[in-house]
């Protein structure tokens, strides 16, 4: 983790000249150029920043990025690969994370994303305090109250991760203001008063610091903030507020607010040198492959698990056959655990696509199933004279070709609208077949199995 105890570059440079205070003036002004060079590559270091100074100096930047709430849902692969990919796919000099980086404040879940995050990124990291990681924050990221600046911007980190700003948060927020700027930037967890979500602080609370800003508001260009798990903007008396909570946790519904998807949002200055924002969808784009070893690894553990889960649930139909419904439990309950851990590993295999290189990947792969794989293990098997495995082959090639058909179908349908008709489809439990109709059918046109054993498909909550 890269700490920052000088945090002014005037004061930086102020050191430097008396140590050079005899050497002559011109020396000492190819000095000052020199060192303000080391200054920027020092702060252009990479990783997670523990604050131990109120202000920073930033150097020259183009852009920065915010990420919001990746961690307060639980630190699972799943979640963690959606904050890596948010994080590699920002294009800012430097990443805010607003707030509820960890579930709860204890070491150990600090301790993981700091290294998950360290080995795998290459940009500056600033934290500021949620209400899920105020335990033990200070001992990892340092202080919670800081500004971060340079000619064309001021960017002022508050806490408010308890719905109070402190004597000493609005302390620090009138010292910052004496670094006025264009661009000011108000950075804090949970949202002031506006028209979308309630979930903020209380108008007093907010008229704390509207007091100290009104001189400068019409300075302060943008507020940010986390905690809801959505995204929205709002006009406060000219001021934007953007709300962002796509970093990672579960997206929650926000009344008149369109679910987004998992998100971050990026920062530049415009032609007029004003910071304009954007929106900007997490594609799993840009995720880094592991070493090979480790792919090969992983591809090892998520074939396992992928089996295990078939494996455990088929044991478990048995033992309910065989009227044993506690081990029967047992072994739904391992399978769904399977489940989870496969869904893991594909996630850390960076495998994870876009919905439309979904769709086309999936047709490849059943292309390939209905015209090689199953076509060639049928042939094979009936060579052999292996009857059991030629009746699999043949009732997947069936089943597969129908799952190739609608594939192609939606397709099709997405090259021109953004989602396919909803329908209610069902599965025949004997030999897998899919049904997207179940009108006028009487039995399973594969297997012949009876109605009774054709089960509509039950959707899992996202």
């Amino acid at each position: 983790m890269l700490e920052l105890f000088i945090g002014d570059e005037k004061v930086f440079l102020g050191i430097i000249h008396a140590m050079l205070y005899n050497r002559e003036t011109y020396r000492i002004k190819q000095a000052e150029r020199s060192l303000r060079e080391i200054w920027y590559y020092f702060e252009g270091m990479i990783g997670l920043v523990k604050v131990n100074v109120e202000g920073i100096g930033l150097g020259a930047i183009k852009s920065f990025t915010l990420v919001g709430d990746p961690g307060c849902d639980g630190l699972g692969v799943e979640i963690m690969s959606i904050f890596n990919a948010a994080c590699h796919e920002a294009a800012g000099d430097f990443t805010l994370i607003a707030g509820d980086i960890v579930p709860n404040g204890t070491n150990r879940f600090y301790k993981n994303v700091i290294d998950m995050l360290e080995a795998t990124q290459n940009r500056r990291f600033y934290i500021l305090a949620g209400n899920h990681d105020t335990q033990n924050y200070e001992d990892f990221f340092g202080r919670k109250d800081y500004f971060l600046y340079n000619d064309d911007m001021l960017l002022i980190v508050l806490d408010d991760s308890k719905r109070v700003f402190s004597r000493e948060t609005l302390d620090l927020l009138r010292r910052a203001l004496a670094y006025e700027r264009e661009n000011i930037v108000l950075a804090f967890h949970i949202p002031p008063p506006n028209k979308v979500s309630q979930n903020s602080v209380s108008e007093d609370e907010w008229r704390k610091v509207l007091d100290i800003i009104e001189p400068i508001k019409k300075k302060v260009r943008y507020i940010l903030c986390g905690h809801v798990h959505s995204y929205f903007e709002d006009d406060l008396d000219g001021i934007k507020l953007i709300a962002s909570g796509g970093g990672g946790a579960r997206i929650e519904d926000v009344e008149g607010v369109a679910p987004p998807y998992y998100h971050f949002v990026e920062f530049t200055f415009g032609s007029t040198g004003l910071l304009q924002h954007e929106f900007v969808q997490v594609s799993y784009s840009k995720a880094p492959k592991a070493a090979k070893p480790v792919l090969e690894a992983l591809e090892s553990a998520y074939a396992g698990e992928c089996q295990a889960h078939i494996r455990y649930r088929l044991y478990g139909e048995d033992a309910l056959r065989k009227g044993k419904p506690g081990l029967a439990k047992l072994f739904f309950a391992a399978a769904d655990s399977e489940f989870y851990h496969a869904r893991n590993f594909y996630y850390a295999l960076s495998k994870f696509k876009s919905l439309s290189e979904a769709v086309s990947e999936s047709i490849a792969n059943e292309s390939e199933e209905v015209h090689d794989t199953y076509l060639n293990g049928l042939q094979l098997a009936k060579q052999q004279g292996s009857g059991l495995a030629a009746y699999a082959f043949e009732d997947a090639k069936s089943a597969e070709s129908v799952h190739l058909q609608l594939l192609q179908e939606a397709e099709r349908m997405l090259s021109t609208v953004s989602d396919v008709p909803e329908r209610q489809y069902s599965t025949c439990t004997s030999c897998g077949y899919s049904f997207a109709d179940m009108r006028n059918i009487n039995f399973c046109p594969v297997c012949g199995a009876p109605l009774d054993k054709i089960r509509e498909v039950r959707y899992p909550c996202p």
